[in-house]
C-alpha cells in the first residue's frame, strides 16, 4: 500500500474543515474590541432595568426625584454613548502613549468624582427605610465577571438564580 494512502483522506478531511472556519476568522466583529457597540448596548440596556427596578424599589417621593435624576446623569455620563474615534496609538512615543494613559485617567476619576457627589447627595435624601433597601440592593459581593449582571438582585434572590458564567 502506498505510505501515502492514509495521509491523503486526513488532509483532505482537514482543508475542508479549515475552509468551514475560515469565514469565523474573517469576521469584522471578531476581536475583543470587534463587538464593542453591541456590549455598550446591551450594558446600557442592563443599566436601564437596574434603574428601573432600583427607582421601583425605593418608591421615591417628588423631592427625592431631582438627586435621582442627578444620580442617572453621572452614572450615563461615567459610560459614554459612543466612545470618540480610536487614534493610533502605535504612532505615539512610549511618553506620549503614558502622559495620553494619565490624563484619560484623570478623566475617568473626574467623573468618578462626579458621580460620587451625587451618590452622597442621593443617600442623603433618602429615608432610613429607604437607605436600607439601597443597601439591600447593592449588597453581595460583585466580582468583575462573575456577578455582573445579576446587580439589584439581593442576596436571596442570587441564592435562586442559576449559576451561569
Amino acid at each position: 500500500m502506498n505510505p501515502y494512502g492514509k495521509l491523503i483522506p486526513a488532509l483532505l478531511l482537514a482543508a475542508g474543515l479549515g475552509s468551514l472556519a475560515a469565514p469565523v476568522f474573517a469576521e469584522p466583529g471578531c476581536g475583543p474590541m470587534g463587538d464593542r457597540d453591541y456590549r455598550h448596548e446591551r450594558y446600557s440596556k442592563n443599566m436601564e432595568q437596574h434603574q428601573k427596578k432600583l427607582h421601583d424599589t425605593l418608591k421615591l417621593s417628588a423631592e427625592q426625584e431631582p438627586a435621582w435624576k442627578k444620580l442617572v446623569e453621572t452614572e450615563q455620563t461615567m459610560h459614554p454613548a459612543k466612545a470618540a474615534k480610536r487614534e493610533d496609538w502605535s504612532k505615539l512615543s512610549v511618553t506620549e502613549r503614558a502622559d495620553k494613559m494619565l490624563e484619560m485617567s484623570k478623566a475617568r476619576q473626574e467623573r468618578m468624582g462626579e458621580h460620587v457627589v451625587a451618590l452622597k447627595a442621593f443617600y442623603a435624601v433618602l429615608t432610613p427605610a429607604q437607605q436600607k433597601s439601597f443597601e439591600d440592593f447593592h449588597a453581595g459581593a460583585r466580582s468583575a465577571m462573575g456577578n455582573k449582571h445579576r446587580s439589584g438582585m439581593n442576596k436571596a434572590d442570587m441564592m435562586q438564580a442559576p449559576n451561569k458564567p
